[in-house]
């Protein structure tokens, strides 16, 4: 539910704008790991590299965005305005007229001044057809262009023109479009397409806006709201194809489809309409007029939903993943505020919408005032589970009770949602204002993209605090600026100097909105080259950190400290430099506090204050107050410390009476109580009342409420440590150590679970927990509330530290030794090492071996085959292939040594397979073939096989074969080896049938109007015909060439588009003749050649059209453009029999057109070699009145929009004879 709307106004009849809040969330769940621009684990899904939250300069617009598609470098958005402006322009200023639709380039966010439709009421979607040569658009308006077109309208991407033969009569919104082949799928608020009653959803022929039969059927459900929102609403709001165009995902309110329950979301045939299995609309409950699926993305195996409910029977808020095929959920993002869009990219889903609550998938808690993160995303893959703070949706449970949603079960246990897999939310966060053009006050409503950029368009007047109105791109790290940093406003740093010669530097993690993860440096006196500190955290704006670093034996007078923060790409954001004055000191550096510094301890007090209301933390500013007990009673400072050969004093502890106890020292602000820590602490006592030497407590004075984190002695003497996750749990030493000498004590919680250690060795342990009790709280020292003994110690304590993580044990003997004897225990060294192996080779990788305290002297192998070698990175070759026991022996500077063993499996190499080659040369219809170039690195070529192209096989290092028809073969030789692997080539061989000529262009008579042979050399165009004069370019001069024997077009790449004609021949009644190559198979929307005739101007023409598509075929049509280039299909398409788009395809053409007032048309296609048909592949008629004329003839060929690979067509001859 969102704080100021659910859904568009303009897509939901009569919805208000959102103005409550509602619920309570509890805090952040714990550990996940944030991706961002530069994550640190690129590889890992619940990491993937995002976008940058760079708001790349992009052309602005004075109204809404509702919907956006992205057809290779340009951007369709449609919406709701009237003029657009470059990027950077205030308001008003430097306008262009767009009226709800518009392009851009998504390279540079530039206007494409040649795409400017004219639509009289807003647009609410836009979609392309497969190939990109179109694009769809749909909504509230009745004309486009001029021309009437009611709620959707085709505009052809090549030429920016609309598609006159595709005129559909829809009867009311269109807020949905997907398409699928030749079919157009449409939904809305419609009730009828024409005359033909059609329900919310459709589906239209893509050549010409005929209706088709399907019909499925959307309904209405049980609006079960104790809220007073009963609604019912069956509106479409969303559409995909899935299934290779053989399933439509259908998103909106409604609760069934054809009759089966299918709550918000549904599948369904996309030839029948019949209703699909689609497991995720089970368990999702948004329908209604409060709720819905708002939008719906794919990237062809995942559906991607986005989903809002305002008070009404919905569960979700946030958006879902679910499998294409059958729904089975993939994850929940359960971020909590309307979303209305998404976008997959790279391991990464983007989201547009208002999420002001991640807390129940790890990410950020609900803030007072609500913060709103207009534009997220989250990962693609499933990293953990939806937590408990789901909302509860209204519905029937399986004995017949209703459930309802209201304020007292929001958030609510023992939802639908709960426990389902639920993605990462990633460290992408730009700052997208709220808008108010809509009056529902949102930001972005749509996101799209290709495979470099995301597009955001909404109503939003600011990114990142710069004026960007309405549309936004952002980029891939490869292709963005990568300027923003760290935010300098958040890095809040001070200083202070509470002894002589000790600085201490505090701050709080800043945040980035790109990069989680920031490197922290603090600068001394002006030299901002040297940090006298740095370390590395993890900084989310919903979760500052407190940091601290605490400077040692700085000289005695003015300072200056400053605290930089840095991301990943070198952005830095500096604090202000802080003046501190240092007096003398008399602090040394010692073994034993070296120690406790280097392990990390998030606080460390000494306790060698002689005097005076505090104790210093020489770790960070965590410093303890002396409190106060009886009477003012306070613990005596000054005492002899544990440390041998160490001058540092310690604290006495006078315990209790039994009135009050007799002071304690505690921390002076609230922290969370960590779940990873280790408390430690030197004391000395011979008391047997027992009493509490450190804990973590509710209440820096008195006695806590809540504690637990504590060690403690009993009235045995005996230790205890304690947690609290639900249950006391305790670990207790089996001695007692209330015997007047000095003892160290380490207790720690990790996930490993509970260890207690006294002077240096564990004494007891459990791993039935990991948890300790989640409340915030203080440190206290000497005394609280306690669950065995007295609450308050009596006896010395010295040396208190705490630490972040679980110290291990040696680090725990380390510390005790260097207390009890000054001297530091040699750590034992790690062995570790990985193996990586291609075939009998094993690489070996020893440098992840590690001394805690010295260096590595020696690696030593075993490579287990009986060979030894030494090193940190060695590479050994195996005799013979099989699984070997690797032991590494590592020793450090001490001596000490580690040893660790892997089994590495090693392989015979494979059998490399043989590479096949030929050579071919060609007399007549005969062709001579060589294969002895073919080769194998491992062996011998023991066969070789050839497929000459034409039905027939050989055998043999050489070949030769002659066939029986002129024409362009795929000859194919495979050589197999001696290990049975093989190897293929092929080449296209071309044999001719001598001096009889066998293409199309039969011989032709002295009054013929067109020869040309193309036997010349030319650039830049196609020179001068042998018969009907000057070949005229009429677009892409420098695609065109001439060489001896055909002229050639090259379309290099998508959307490549050329053509010449032939001016000076003008006549009316023609037959035309053409030979063609193509030299390549097609990709994406395929390759068209077009021959043309009676071109009365450049767009006022008859044409045959051949269309060669990626399943194999070529499709024949004939086709006018007739006063715009928009081109009209005159009676359709039809397959061309026996003809292929392989790679190497030559095909003859026949185009015939007579008649006046109405013209008949014929054309003919059949491959190069064959007799040409009887009878023509299709005619048609045609009375367009410009076209009942004389006109010339032209050559002209198009690349579509969404190929891959480039395509160069050869005309080898064309001739133009008089009919009649």
């Amino acid at each position: 539910m969102s704080a100021r709307s659910a859904a568009p106004r303009a897509l939901v009849a009569g919805l208000v704008a959102l103005l409550m809040t509602v619920g309570a969330f509890a805090g952040p769940l714990g550990g996940k790991a944030q991706a961002d621009s530069a994550p640190l684990d690129p590889a890992d899904p619940a990491t993937p590299t995002t976008v940058t939250a760079d708001a790349l300069p992009t052309v602005q617009i004075n109204g809404v965005v509702w919907s956006q598609v992205v057809v290779g470098d340009t951007v369709y958005a449609a919406g709701q305005f009237t003029h657009a402006r470059p990027a950077g322009a205030p308001a008003g200023s430097q306008e262009t007229a767009r009226n709800n639709l518009l392009a851009y380039d998504i390279r540079t966010g530039e206007l494409i001044s040649s795409f400017a439709p004219d639509l009289n009421a807003q647009a609410l979607v836009v979609a392309a057809s497969p190939d990109g040569s179109r694009i769809y658009v749909g909504g509230d308006f009745s004309q486009a262009d001029g021309e009437p077109r009611n709620r959707i309208a085709a505009y052809s991407t090549s030429t920016g023109q609309l598609i006159p033969d595709f005129r559909p009569n829809v009867s009311s919104r269109v807020g949905a479009i997907a398409t699928a082949g030749s079919t157009v799928y449409i939904g809305g608020t419609f009730t009828a397409v024409g005359s033909v009653s059609r329900h919310r959803l459709a589906a239209l022929s893509a050549a010409d806006g005929a209706l088709l039969p399907w019909n499925p059927i959307p309904g209405t459900g049980p609006v079960l709201n104790r809220d007073g929102n009963t609604g019912t609403s069956d509106v479409v709001r969303a559409l995909v194809v899935t299934g290779g165009g053989s399933q439509v995902v259908a998103g909106g309110h409604f609760d069934t489809l054809n009759g089966v329950k299918a709550t918000g979301v549904g599948a369904l045939d996309a030839v029948t309409g019949e209703t699909r299995p689609f497991a995720i609309n089970q368990l999702i409950t948004n329908q209604g007029t409060n709720g819905a699926v708002t939008g719906l993305s794919t990237d062809g195996t995942n559906v991607y939903g986005t989903a809002y409910d305002y008070y009404g029977p919905g569960n979700l808020e946030g958006g879902f993943s679910a499998k294409a095929d059958g729904g089975a959920v993939n994850w929940i993002n359960e971020c909590h505020g309307d979303t209305y869009s998404s976008h997959p990219l790279g391991g990464a889903l983007y989201v547009a919408g208002h999420p002001h609550v991640c807390s129940n998938i790890g990410g950020y808690h609900e803030h007072e005032p609500r913060i709103h993160r207009y534009a997220t995303a989250v990962s693609l893959a499933p990293t953990g589970t939806v937590g408990t703070d789901t909302l509860c949706g209204s519905r029937v449970t399986p004995d017949g009770t209703i459930v309802h949603k209201s304020e007292s079960s929001y958030p609510c246990s023992g939802t639908l949602l709960q426990g389902k897999p639920a993605p990462s939310l990633l460290t992408w966060f730009p700052t997208m204002a709220m808008g108010s053009y809509t009056g529902q006050y949102q930001s972005g409503w749509s996101v799209a993209g290709n495979e470099q950029y995301v597009v955001y368009g909404g109503e939003f007047p600011r990114v990142n605090g710069t004026g960007q109105q309405g549309l936004v791109r952002y980029a891939l790290p490869t292709s963005a600026p990568n300027r923003v940093g760290p935010a300098a406003g958040a890095l809040a740093a001070s200083v202070d100097s509470p002894l002589g010669g000790m600085v201490r530097v505090g701050w709080s993690t800043t945040n980035d909105r790109d990069n989680e993860h920031l490197i922290y440096r603090v600068y001394r006196d002006g030299d901002n080259a040297n940090p006298v500190h740095e370390t590395a955290r993890s900084s989310l704006w919903w979760s500052p950190q407190p940091l601290d670093f605490v400077d040692l034996g700085v000289p005695a007078g003015a300072h200056t400290y400053r605290v930089s923060a840095v991301d990943p790409l070198g952005n830095r954001a500096n604090s202000p430099w802080m003046p501190v004055e240092v007096t003398e000191g008399d602090i040394v550096q010692r073994s034993y506090s070296d120690a406790v510094r280097h392990d990390g301890a998030a606080h460390y007090w000494p306790l060698g204050e002689s005097s005076g209301a505090t104790a210093y933390d020489y770790a960070a500013r965590g410093d303890l107050a002396v409190r106060a007990g009886l009477l003012g009673a306070t613990p005596d400072m000054g005492e002899e410390g544990a440390i041998v050969d160490d001058p540092d004093t310690a604290f006495r502890f006078r315990g209790m009476t039994s009135d009050s106890n007799l002071g304690h020292l505690s921390t002076q602000t609230a922290v969370a109580g960590p779940q990873t820590f280790t408390v430690e602490a030197w004391f000395r006592t011979t008391s047997t009342a027992g009493g509490k030497i450190i804990g973590f407590g509710s209440s820096a004075t008195g006695n806590s409420g809540s504690y637990d984190r504590h060690v403690y002695m009993d009235t045995a003497g005996q230790l205890n440590f304690g947690v609290y996750p639900g249950a006391r749990l305790v670990v207790t030493s089996p001695s007692a150590y209330n015997d007047g000498q000095w003892h160290h004590v380490a207790a720690s919680l990790s996930p490993a679970g509970m260890a207690l250690h006294v002077d240096g060795v564990l004494v007891g342990s459990r791993t039935d927990t990991t948890s300790a009790a989640a409340y915030t709280g203080y440190w206290r020292v000497g005394g609280d509330t306690s669950w065995s003994g007295a609450a308050y110690f009596d006896g010395l304590i010295d040396e208190v530290a705490v630490y972040p993580t679980a110290l291990t044990p040696d680090q725990v003997a380390n510390h005790h030794s260097l207390g009890s004897t000054g001297t530091a225990i040699n750590l034992v060294p790690t062995a570790d090492f990985t193996a990586a192996t291609e075939d009998l080779t094993a690489a070996l990788d020893a440098t992840g071996s590690i001394d805690p305290d010295g260096s590595i002297t020696s690696h030593e192998w075993d490579f287990g085959d009986g060979s030894i070698g030494t090193g940190a990175t060695v590479e050994h070759v195996y005799a013979a292939a099989g699984t070997y026991t690797v032991t590494l022996t590592v020793t450090d500077d001490h001596g000490a040594t580690a040893q660790t063993s892997t089994p590495v499996t090693v392989t015979d190499p494979p059998n490399a397979e043989p590479v096949a080659a030929f050579t071919a040369a060609v007399e007549g219809l005969s062709v001579s073939l060589d294969g002895s170039g073919s080769s194998d690195a491992d062996g011998s070529i023991a066969s070789y096989g050839w497929d000459f192209g034409d039905g027939a096989t050989g055998a043999g290092a050489t070949a030769s074969h002659t066939y029986a028809a002129a024409g362009t073969y795929t000859v194919t030789l495979t050589v197999t080896d001696g290990e049975g692997a093989t190897g293929t080539a092929t080449e296209s061989v071309t044999v001719t049938a001598g001096e009889e000529p066998v293409d199309p262009v039969e011989p032709v008579d002295p009054a013929a109007l067109v020869v040309d042979t193309f036997d010349r050399t030319v650039t830049g165009g196609l020179g001068t015909a042998d018969v009907g004069g000057d070949w005229t370019v009429q677009f892409g001069a420098a695609r065109q060439s001439v060489s001896p024997g055909a002229a050639t077009v090259n379309l290099a790449a998508a959307g490549n588009n050329t053509g010449s004609f032939l001016g000076g021949v003008s006549h009316a009644d023609v037959d035309v003749r053409a030979s063609l190559v193509v030299d390549q198979a097609p990709t994406g929307g395929g390759t068209f050649v077009y021959i043309a005739a009676r071109r009365v101007s450049e767009t006022e023409l008859y044409r045959a059209r051949l269309r060669f598509l990626t399943d194999g075929t070529v499709r024949l049509a004939v086709t006018r453009l007739s006063g715009s280039f928009s081109e009209t299909v005159i009676g359709g398409e039809v397959l061309v029999p026996g003809a292929s788009s392989a790679a190497g395809t030559a095909l003859n053409v026949r185009l015939q057109l007579q008649g006046a007032g109405t013209t008949e048309l014929a054309a003919t296609v059949w491959a190069q070699g064959a007799a040409e048909p009887a009878t023509p592949t299709l005619t048609r008629t045609d009375s367009t009145p410009s076209l009942q004329a004389p006109g010339g003839v032209g050559l002209s060929a198009y690349l579509s929009g969404s190929a891959t690979s480039p395509v160069a067509i050869r005309f080898t001859a064309l001739s133009v004879q008089a009919i009649g």
